[in-house]
């Protein structure tokens, strides 16, 4: 009895044993995992570092402060158009980006233009010019169009004076420095006589739209832009549309 015991004893603990049982070795996965892990925080640590570099380039972009000048055509339209003749523009301006989106510049602009043949005429003026000052505040908005490229419309207001004058040509003696045979010499040169100036000051307001191209290599910005200007000056309004080409910082 005692031997029958042992043997089914012995058989129990046989017959407990799963075929399927599987011994895993920890230092085999161990081996497995750890070069995966180190891949997953390359690729993380790369995709990291590549939003700073960009997240840096792009805050190195942006500056609180900008300026501009610029040049170029201007048109006459409304009921000055029959009046004025067209002329040039010269633009400066400054002001604070509160963000790239959107800013606030003051901005002051001089437009010299001519006067017409029937307006002579009409007033019985031998010849004439005009000129036309701005000065307004225009908040301004960012549309960004990619590559650091931004479309941007504004619109604002201020205050405007426009000034023209009847002149008619003439001869004046002047005195020269000739610096060959060291001597002065009176010599008489054509000018414009002014006949008479008419003032008007008013306001106005503006609206308009252009694009900023970055240079490369630079902070500068190039810029295009039209605008639009109706001034409430005396008797009639002035209306004009300058288009500018300058630099931005």
């Amino acid at each position: 009895m005692p031997g029958g015991c042992g043997c089914a004893h012995e058989n129990q603990n046989t017959s407990d044993a799963s075929p399927f049982e599987v011994t895993v070795n920890p230092a085999t996965i161990d081996a497995r995992v750890r070069p995966m892990s180190m891949k997953v925080l390359l690729c993380v640590a790369l995709c990291v570092g590549f939003s700073g570099i960009s997240f840096a380039q792009s805050e190195s972009d942006f500056h609180h402060l900008t300026f501009n000048v610029g040049g170029g055509f201007t048109g006459i339209t409304g009921r000055d158009a029959d009046r004025l003749d067209h002329g040039g523009n010269f633009q400066a301006g400054g002001g604070l980006n509160f963000s790239r989106y959107f800013s606030i510049t003051g901005n002051f602009m001089f437009n010299q233009l001519g006067v017409t043949r029937s307006a002579l005429t009409a007033l019985n003026q031998p010849d004439g010019n005009a000129r036309v000052y701005t000065v307004t505040a225009d908040p301004t908005l960012r549309i960004p169009l990619g590559g650091r490229v931004n479309l941007y419309v504004l619109a604002g207001g201020g205050w405007l004076r426009r000034t023209v004058q009847f002149t008619q040509p003439t001869l004046a003696q002047t005195y020269v420095f000739d610096p060959w045979f060291g001597f002065i010499t009176p010599v008489v040169i054509p000018v414009n006589q002014v006949l008479g100036s008419i003032s008007s000051d008013g306001g106005v307001y503006d609206v308009g739209a252009g694009l900023n191209v970055p240079l490369p290599r630079t902070r500068l910005r190039l810029f295009v832009e039209s605008r639009y200007f109706h001034g409430f000056t005396q008797n009639t309004n002035t209306t004009i549309v300058p288009v500018t080409l300058g630099l931005r910082w």
